[in-house]
């Protein structure tokens, strides 16, 4: 496969839709990977160590790009990702369409909404999460907006068997 599509979704149920929207259109389950964060008895408060399987894949994927690294693993530790290994751009820009229209997130968003909501230093580089000032006279942070908004993300190249998230 020569492009690898990420999704990151909040919850299982919503990474479920968008999971069968995508069989659906003729996406065979063996080029579908979906991982959920463990979040169980033995790890009841989902910290994860920084070199777990969720921050090598994307440290893989995202090489050079630290800030990228950092916000997909956290995201991918609150939520579900599902990555989608296809032929053509093609068929990763109709991916990335269906994942986005079923919900996928902003990885950086969703991180840094995470942190926010439950305290805590912003795993992200691109700074603190926006939240009001200890000072009442000064007006809350805004974050920085774009006309382009990245939630799903195709990456142009194809990932070793070694690699996968799964």
């Amino acid at each position: 496969m020569a492009y690898t599509v990420i999704g990151v979704f909040e919850n299982a149920d919503v990474a479920n839709k968008a999971l069968h929207a995508l069989v659906g259109h003729g996406i065979g389950r063996e080029y579908i990977d979906v991982t959920t964060a463990d979040v169980n008895q033995d790890n009841p408060t989902g910290e994860f160590p920084e070199n777990d399987s969720f921050h090598n894949f994307f440290r893989a994927v995202f090489t050079g790009h630290e800030h990228d690294v950092r916000d997909h693993s956290e995201a991918a530790r609150r939520g579900t990702t599902l990555t989608i290994h296809v032929r053509s751009r093609q068929d990763a820009e109709q991916v990335q369409a269906l994942l986005d229209q079923h919900g996928a997130v902003n990885a950086s968003e969703y991180a840094r909404r995470y942190v926010a909501q439950h305290g805590g230093v912003p795993l992200s580089a691109h700074g603190p999460a926006p939240g009001p000032h200890p000072d009442p006279t000064v007006a809350a942070t805004q974050p920085v907006t774009t006309n382009t908004v990245l939630r799903s993300r195709i990456i142009d190249r194809p990932l070793d068997d070694d690699e996968r998230l799964r």
